[in-house]
C-alpha cells in the first residue's frame, strides 16, 4: 500500500496511476496486478496507452471516487480524471408491516386501514410501489420517506405507506407491495389479502 504524493510514478512506459482514497494503485508484473489488492488488475494495452481498473468482487469498501493521474511530460502538465463507484446492495427484504405476506387482513367498509410497507438495507434505496391485484395504485393516497439503515452504515431503508378506506368491492382483493431495485432480477413483493366486512343496518 502506498500513500499518494507528488511526483510521477512510471507505468508500462507512462506516468499514469490509479488512486483511491489517497492510495497509489501502481501495477507491477505481467499480469498487471495491484501488490496488496489481489482483486484489483490493470486492464487493456498499455503499449496504447489502455490502463483500465477492473475491482472483481466489488464491495462497500470500494464504494467512492477513484482518480486516473497521468503525471507531467516536456510542455505538458500532469492531468486527471474521475470516475464514481457506486456499490449496489438489493434490499434484505421486503415486507408489510404488521402482517405476514400473504396474510388476510380484516377490516371495515369505510373505515381507513394504512399499510405500510418497508424495504430495508439496500444501496442505493430501493423504489416502492403498490397494486391492487396487478393494477397499478396512482391516486396519490401514498406516503413515501427513505432513511438511513440504523443497523448497517452506507445502506438505505425505503417506505411507503398506502392511505386505503376500502370498500364492499376490495373485499378478496390483494394489495401488492413490489420492491424494485438495480441489483435486482426481478422486484421483491409482498401482499396482504382484504377481507372487508360491511356494517348491517337494521329495517325500520
Amino acid at each position: 500500500m502506498t500513500s499518494l504524493r507528488k511526483g510521477a510514478w512510471p507505468v508500462w512506459g507512462v506516468s499514469l496511476a490509479w488512486i483511491f482514497v489517497g492510495v497509489l494503485l501502481v501495477p507491477r508484473g505481467f499480469e498487471r496486478g495491484v501488490p496488496g489488492y489481489p482483486r484489483y488488475t490493470y486492464l487493456g494495452e498499455a503499449g496504447l496507452g489502455e490502463h483500465h481498473l477492473r475491482i472483481q468482487g466489488a464491495t462497500l469498501t470500494e464504494d467512492g471516487e477513484y482518480q486516473c493521474q497521468v503525471g507531467p511530460t516536456d510542455g505538458t502538465p500532469p492531468i486527471w480524471a474521475a470516475a464514481n463507484v457506486t456499490v449496489l446492495v438489493p434490499p434484505a427484504s421486503v415486507r408489510i408491516l404488521g402482517w405476514s405476506s400473504g396474510a388476510t387482513v380484516e377490516t371495515v367498509s369505510g373505515v381507513p386501514v394504512p399499510l405500510e410497507c418497508l424495504a430495508n438495507e439496500a444501496r442505493p434505496p430501493a423504489v416502492l410501489t403498490w397494486s391492487r391485484d396487478g393494477s397499478a395504485i396512482t391516486n396519490g393516497n401514498v406516503e413515501e420517506r427513505v432513511e438511513e439503515s440504523s443497523l448497517v452504515e452506507r445502506r438505505w431503508d425505503a417506505r411507503s405507506r398506502l392511505h386505503l378506506t376500502p370498500t364492499p368491492a376490495d373485499d378478496g382483493r390483494r394489495f401488492f407491495c413490489q420492491a424494485a431495485h438495480a441489483a435486482l432480477e426481478a422486484p421483491l413483493l409482498a401482499f396482504v389479502t382484504l377481507s372487508v366486512l360491511c356494517e348491517y343496518s337494521p329495517k325500520n
